[in-house]
């Protein structure tokens, strides 16, 4: 169960997660559910909550802007190893499910664990905060940028003595005010695998437009632009170090499905995820890193 931040406020934060050097004061932390550390800010330029467990984005909103752009199920689930439906889950150090072997979790093990934190700082423009997380030779640092835009970028270094694959995505949930009103710009021409039914390699004509479900891997390394007639407003979506763009909508089977999500969710958001997918994962030397971001920008029409 989710609480508001109001809700929050008085809970007590158990030592195993208190901080140990000084918050600044654009955030704190708050415990919505037993052992569960969520750090609510509070910046001139924006209001976002980021959960300890994977390093999660539960929400963020630039506070000119006049509704919330990240999606965050009213049922999600804040457990330990469970992956938050929502915000920004970090899909690490695969995508999807595992290459060689099944019994691993989908899309890696970093969404469902708990993360170390990093320094935390703040300028006038934005909140900055650090995660690590570590398994076997696998090391990541999440860094967030959080103010008038958001700025996720994952930084994988081999830290063992033999050469190790990495793949994986931010996967970001986009709110939207009506799911079959809005389209996405700048995938004309690129090819994509669909992956709806029986996987189909095909090439996008025009905007991609939402009347079913959708579960696409773009080839590309460039941008796109989602443009909300409801909500009035475009989300442009940057990127670097992704070969792959994910789109992805479960539309109503898949929603009423997932008990996590309610069966009308699928009309409110879309995912639009930086991707490295795993047909296309790096290969990392002993000691050597590779960074892939994403930035999430919003531009909003003036209401009369």
């Amino acid at each position: 169960m989710v609480l508001s931040g109001s809700q929050a406020k008085g809970l007590q934060i158990t030592p195993r997660y208190m901080e140990l050097h000084r918050m600044p004061d654009s955030i704190r932390t708050t415990e919505p559910v037993a052992g569960y550390p969520v750090y609510e800010i509070d910046h001139p330029t924006c209001t976002a909550r980021v959960a300890l467990h994977g390093a999660h984005v539960m929400e963020w909103q630039p506070k000119h802007v006049s509704d919330p752009v990240l999606y965050l199920s009213p049922e999600a689930v804040l457990r330990e190893g469970k992956a938050i439906r929502g915000g920004i889950p970090v899909c690490w150090p695969w995508f999807n499910a595992h290459p060689t072997d099944p019994s691993l979790p989908s899309h890696g093990f970093a969404r469902s664990t708990f993360w170390k934190t990093g320094e935390f700082s703040t300028d006038g423009d934005a909140v900055t905060l650090r995660f690590t997380f570590e398994k076997g030779a696998w090391h990541a640092e999440l860094r967030l940028s959080l103010g008038e835009a958001l700025e996720a970028e994952l930084t994988t270094t081999n830290r063992g003595d033999q050469p190790v694959p990495v793949s994986g995505a931010l996967h970001s949930y986009l709110r939207v005010g009506d799911i079959s009103a809005i389209h996405i710009e700048g995938f004309d021409g690129c090819g994509y695998l669909d992956t709806v039914g029986a996987p189909a390699a095909r090439r996008q004509d025009g905007p991609v437009r939402f009347d079913s479900e959708v579960d696409r891997i773009y080839d590309t390394h460039g941008s796109s632009r989602l443009v909300d007639p409801t909500l009035h407003r475009t989300i442009t979506v940057e990127k670097s170090g992704s070969p792959s763009t994910v789109v992805w909508n479960p539309w109503i089977e898949k929603a009423a499905a997932l008990g996590d999500l309610p069966d009308e969710g699928y009309k409110d958001f879309v995912c639009i995820e930086a991707a490295i997918a795993n047909d296309l994962a790096v290969r990392l030397a002993p000691g050597e890193s590779h960074k892939f971001s994403t930035r999430i920008r919003v531009e909003e029409e003036r209401r009369l």
